[in-house]
């Protein structure tokens, strides 16, 4: 499995609001990536760093266990690198929901794990901010000149963070220009995956 298949893992845990979500274990999903979380919960990762390769060792004998299955719900091939990132999306989100360990081991090494993401193409909005939002991460509002409001989420240090570590509210009201990259999420309240953009910059305009 690619390292970026591993990052693709912790989608779900991006749309995480602070509230549990019972579901029953009835999807595909669901099925694997509860196998997932009894084998993953068997080893002690404590680092990210060295550990990609084992728990792609982990996946995949499961994986290939449910290929047929697979195949035909979901359409899509195991064989298949692109597919194969696809597949590890929709089981690392629903590990990251429902696999307590999993969910210990992205939170140690957030920082560690979103940093393999800093290659995507850097993008950027300039306008007001609005509001900043407190939930199990923080997010901004921003507004543009044209009228639009934009969401962007703050999950690890970027430059220019130190202005709202500070005092966040003395931003508020103020033109600045953030940079992002967009991530691709799993929503459970839509049960399809979205785009978010994540804060890579801020500065004052």
């Amino acid at each position: 499995m690619r390292k970026y298949a591993i990052v693709l893992f912790l989608s779900a845990l991006l749309s995480f609001s602070g509230k549990t979500m019972a579901q029953q274990d009835t999807t595909l999903a669901q099925k694997i990536s509860r196998e997932f979380c009894e084998e993953f919960s068997k080893k002690d990762f404590a680092r990210f760093s060295g550990s990609e390769m084992e728990i792609g060792l982990i996946i995949l004998p499961i994986v290939l266990k449910y290929k047929n299955e697979i195949e035909k719900e979901w359409k899509l091939s195991p064989d298949n690198e692109e597919d194969f990132e696809k597949i590890g999306e929709r089981v690392g989100a629903e590990a990251a929901l429902t696999c307590p360990k999993f969910q210990e081991f992205i939170r140690s090494n957030l920082s560690e794990i979103t940093a393999m993401d800093e290659d995507k193409e850097l993008k950027s909005v300039s306008g007001t901010l609005q509001r900043i939002e407190e939930n199990f991460f923080q997010v901004l509002t921003v507004k543009t000149k044209s009228g639009k409001e934009e969401r962007l989420w703050w999950f690890q240090f970027f430059e220019g963070s130190e202005e709202l570590l500070d005092n966040p509210n003395k931003l508020l009201k103020k033109n600045i220009k953030i940079k992002y990259t967009e991530m691709e999420v799993y929503d459970p309240k839509l049960k399809d995956y979205r785009k978010i953009k994540v804060i890579r910059g801020l500065e004052k305009e």
